[in-house]
């Protein structure tokens, strides 16, 4: 199938560029970028060897005639497009926040003015190792979830779908500096933050907090760490006053995800390792009681441009298209 790649050269777009060239269903007709239109595309992609020579602009998307086109730009940027490639015929995965939210006014409260209301209808967000998720012909564009959401998830969305209600939740995350984007920027240079942490936005103030929030409809304390790591997502998620042990969570675990080999549970004592899912499309649980506190404590890894990103949106779409889940995927 005819795919394009917009926003081709950010960390995102080269994650999607990476599992497309190997993915046995995909041939990538068209790769765009702002900064390096034009440039040869092997001097950042060397092992393509076919497809497009160049980086194109994201007004030539609709020349290579995609049947997928592959978003990874950020709020607003792109979808001024969408409407047309739609009409092309053709299916996008957005890597923004613009269809995350099926009610516009939450999406509002966070970015403004929604740049495409009327697309909505024929769009679809979730997270790809949901169970439940499904992709109904009527749907045309699928907003991919962000990457701490999906850590969360992960975690919380079973106990969500087996009834389990928590009124409030705290959640610890740390991510690796990829997750800022590939813009340059002083205060994220490897020899600033080498040796160094620290917390960014202040408490409950990041965006990714509304999509918790729409997953549990609990209130969520959001706390989000930069650390001196190239890429990589742990989430240390606190519920307090549980009924629950981390045994029963672990068997929520395994009952929701017994068919997916992209989850894996931890034994009870272990702790998750952001290196071991490195590269992957994996995550990894682990749960844990303080009996003092009686409060539950919830982990989970990924990698922020696989699983937060990448790779989930490969994984959607092997699901919408009834093709093996795992295809072009590690």
């Amino acid at each position: 199938m005819r795919v394009a790649v917009v926003g081709a050269t950010g960390y995102a777009g080269q994650e999607v560029v990476k599992i497309l060239s190997r993915h046995p269903e995909f041939d990538i007709v068209a790769l765009t970028s702002a900064r390096q239109r034009g440039e040869d595309v092997r001097l950042l992609f060397p092992f393509l060897t076919r497809g497009p020579r160049e980086f194109a602009g994201i007004e030539d998307v609709l020349m290579s005639e995609p049947e997928w086109v592959f978003s990874c730009q950020g709020p607003k940027q792109a979808v001024p497009y969408f409407a047309q490639w739609v009409t092309q015929g053709a299916r996008i995965v957005d890597f923004s926040a613009d269809f995350r939210f099926p009610d516009p006014a939450i999406y509002e409260q966070a970015y403004g003015s929604h740049p495409a209301p009327d697309l909505i209808p024929v769009s679809r967000a979730g997270y790809a190792d949901d169970p439940d998720m499904s992709y109904p012909k009527t749907m045309k564009i699928l907003g991919n979830p962000g990457c701490y959401p999906t850590a969360f998830y992960a975690a919380v969305g079973p106990l969500v779908a087996h009834g389990v209600s928590h009124p409030f939740l705290i959640v610890d995350g740390k991510s690796g500096l990829s997750g800022a984007g590939r813009t340059p920027r002083e205060d994220l240079m490897m020899a600033e933050m080498a040796e160094n942490v620290t917390p960014y936005n202040d408490p409950g103030k990041h965006r990714h907090t509304l999509e918790m929030e729409q997953l549990t409809s609990a209130r969520v304390l959001f706390q989000p760490h930069y650390m001196p790591m190239s890429r990589g997502i742990e989430l240390t998620i606190y519920i307090p006053h549980s009924l629950l042990t981390s045994q029963d969570v672990m068997d929520i675990w395994k009952e929701r995800y017994i068919h997916n080999s992209f989850v894996t549970i931890l034994t009870d004592g272990q702790k998750p390792h952001t290196r071991r899912v490195r590269g992957t499309n994996r995550v990894e649980l682990g749960a844990a009681l303080d009996d003092r506190s009686q409060t539950l404590v919830l982990y989970s890894v990924l990698d922020n441009l696989q699983k937060g990103a990448a790779g989930q949106a490969v994984q959607h779409v092997n699901r919408w298209m009834g093709w093996p889940m795992e295809l072009g995927l590690e």
